[in-house]
């Protein structure tokens, strides 16, 4: 009950179908022509008319005309407010004026202004409140992501704050002076140039060494980092200043972000092209010897154990003699580190550092047989 059916009609239902009342056969619809009229309704036989607001406002073609018309519209929608225009007077122009001026800045003008401040770093003792000279060496920061304000900052004298910022007694401003440093020389051969010839890259190597907090140590390891990468000149600066020696430190210090940067930016110069004369200092140093040693000890972070394996493989890259003859000491047990570290990263399943495993025990163990399958 109240279910409807349908039944199949029958030749001569079907050919009824396709008559009208009127007895004319229907129009086949290949035949009908397409209608271009919108759709109507059904219920309502004459159309709907659309009708003008009225009072609308003119359209505006210039700033003025566009709060003239934001004016004028919000009147029209019942709001009781008298909306009367007259001329601005001077003391609203300037009030004007100047709310406009502080939506900008004059980015040098407030470099300097931080650079003046920061100027008076040597005079703060020890129990001196820093924070006025931390958030000037914040702002400028916030500036000098763009690389032409940080070679304009040289221009006008900014890097004469680094000498007396990272030698303040102050860990807040020495470690935010070295964060600034990595700012300024990250992917900018000017600005890493010119920290060369400064003198303060003995400094920066010297707090990763001995300060004695370990926010400071860090920044002056990324500060470091920023200015030697992609920069072979600084490389002379490395050997100079015995920089090498520091990174190899800070590998084995307690602090596992001083451990993790500096072993990346060993495994970064380790894989450069052409600087057999960098690994051969390297290996005399005994960084072969280090880092199997750490290997050998296991419970590393995955991050440091990577990049000693890329150290490694690095090394031995292009035959290089040294660093093979140095792997191969029996003493250091590298095969069998290597060996039970396949193990472990296939449990992992990081592919890309077994494959790394098997291109060192292939570099340095070649004449040998590994008993090794993938």
């Amino acid at each position: 009950m109240g279910a409807s059916h349908t039944t199949k009609m029958d030749n001569s239902q079907r050919s009824d179908s396709r008559e009208n009342t009127d007895g004319q056969p229907r129009v086949n619809s290949s035949m009908r022509p397409l209608s271009i009229e919108g759709p109507s309704d059904m219920n309502n036989a004459h159309p709907q008319v659309f009708e003008p607001l009225q009072n609308q406002p003119r359209q505006p073609t210039n700033l003025q005309g566009l709060l003239r018309f934001a004016m004028e519209a919000t009147s029209s929608q019942n709001v009781t407010s008298n909306t009367q225009f007259q001329p601005v007077d001077e003391e609203r122009q300037e009030f004007l004026k100047q709310t406009l001026s502080s939506l900008s800045c004059n980015v040098i003008e407030e470099l300097q202004k931080s650079i003046k401040l920061l100027s008076n770093v040597i005079d703060l003792r020890p129990d001196d409140d820093t924070s006025e000279q931390e958030s000037a060496l914040e702002r400028i920061a916030d500036f000098v992501d763009n690389i032409d304000i940080a070679n304009d900052f040289y221009k006008i004298g900014g890097f004469s704050i680094f000498g007396p910022c990272l030698n303040s007694p102050h860990s807040s401003i020495r470690w935010r002076a070295a964060d600034l440093i990595a700012e300024l020389a990250q992917n900018n051969p000017f600005c890493q140039e010119r920290f060369l010839e400064t003198g303060l890259f003995p400094t920066l190597l010297n707090m990763i060494d001995t300060d004695s907090v370990e926010t400071v140590r860090i920044k002056a390891l990324y500060a470091v980092s920023c200015i030697v990468r992609e920069h072979p000149i600084s490389l002379t600066y490395m050997d100079l200043n015995d920089g090498y020696s520091v990174l190899l430190r800070a590998m084995q210090s307690p602090i596992k972000k001083l451990q993790i940067k500096s072993a990346f930016l060993l495994s970064s110069l380790c894989n450069k092209e052409n600087v057999n004369n960098l690994k051969l200092s390297l290996v005399n140093m005994g960084l072969i010897e280090q880092a199997t040693g750490l290997l050998a000890i296991g419970d590393l972070l995955p991050e440091i154990r990577d990049q000693l394996l890329n150290i490694l493989d690095g090394l031995t890259n292009d035959d290089f003699a040294p660093a093979l003859k140095e792997c191969r000491r029996s003493e250091l047990g590298l095969r069998s580190t290597l060996e039970r570290y396949i193990k472990d990263l296939k449990q992992e399943e990081n592919f890309d550092q077994i494959d790394v495993c098997y291109r060192v025990l292939k570099k340095v163990f070649s004449d040998q047989d590994t008993n090794q399958e993938r």
